[in-house]
């Protein structure tokens, strides 16, 4: 099924998220956590499904038409200006990764949105990242969200999600923060932009700067948190710490570039994921956002 996009659709001026789903309860968890969360009013939503035909010995809940009429069931009393569902049949010239993000450019997709791992599950190898969040994250056309846990509003104090923006003065770790400014909830979810130090990183720089942003933002809740890393601790060990250990603040949502500020030393690769980001998406107990 290939629905083009509508007159109302076309006038949408929210963001525009795409969900891939694949009938796993992890992209159940996606859906949930997007179109029931952080999906505002005039958001426009997109649930796409790439699907092989010679892949006839799956169960039933990830056959193509079966996994299209749960989704439908799911956006009834949503107004259909606001959704459409995006079935792509698999090709033998195309992968499934270069579909997804044909389908993400072709409808003008802000934010799309993957599953850690699909329907076979996570990879029995903890290093390895699932191919599609591997390949698609190294060279991503727009912000990647990757779920990990379904994280529900009503469930958190204040019915607020919190956000750890991680910041190192680079252009991209300030176009994280306007993403995530974008997507967040002014008045009730919380901001922590968390910075590591480094030798060539301006703290109070990033401090001032970013404080500024999220005040003219309107942002009701922000602040800064400076790590100190100890002398043999690697950087994204200091930040993997901050987010997943139980006495810091629990993290929802984590945000950063899918490169850091030694990415120009990567030579003749184009297309590939920063070490930290890899560690951060591979180790964090909080969902990622590149």
């Amino acid at each position: 099924l290939i629905m083009e996009p509508s007159t109302e659709e076309t006038k949408s001026t929210g963001t525009r998220w795409n969900i891939c789903v694949d009938g796993s309860a992890i992209n159940w968890s996606s859906f949930y956590t997007v179109f029931n969360n952080l999906r505002k009013s005039d958001d426009y939503t997109i649930v796409s499904h790439v699907h092989c035909d010679t892949k006839t010995y799956l169960d039933m809940k990830f056959k193509p038409d079966n996994i299209k009429q749960d989704y439908e069931a799911k956006m009834i009393g949503v107004h259909q200006s606001k959704w459409e569902l995006v079935w792509r049949r698999k090709d033998s010239k195309r992968s499934t990764q270069e579909i997804i993000t044909n389908l993400a450019e072709e409808y003008r997709t802000d934010v799309l949105v993957l599953g850690y791992h699909g329907r076979k599950g996570p990879k029995e190898d903890p290093t390895l990242l699932g191919s599609n969040v591997d390949l698609i994250a190294k060279e991503p056309i727009c912000p990647l969200l990757v779920i990990k846990n379904e994280e529900l509003r009503k469930d958190k104090e204040g019915n607020g999600y919190r956000f750890v923006v991680c910041m190192d003065g680079r252009e991209k770790s300030y176009k994280s923060l306007d993403t995530t400014i974008k997507l967040m909830d002014k008045e009730n979810d919380e901001v922590i932009i968390l910075t590591v130090t480094r030798s060539m990183i301006d703290c109070d720089k990033i401090e001032s700067n970013t404080n500024d942003i999220l005040e003219e933002a309107e942002v009701k809740h922000h602040k800064f948190e400076l790590l100190e890393r100890d002398h043999d601790e690697k950087y994204f060990e200091a930040l993997v710490d901050y987010i997943n250990i139980d006495d810091t603040p629990y993290i929802d949502f984590v945000v950063l570039a899918n490169r850091g500020v030694y990415h120009k030393a990567v030579i003749g690769k184009d297309k590939y994921l920063g070490k930290v980001a890899k560690q951060i998406l591979l180790n964090s107990k909080a969902n990622v956002l590149l």
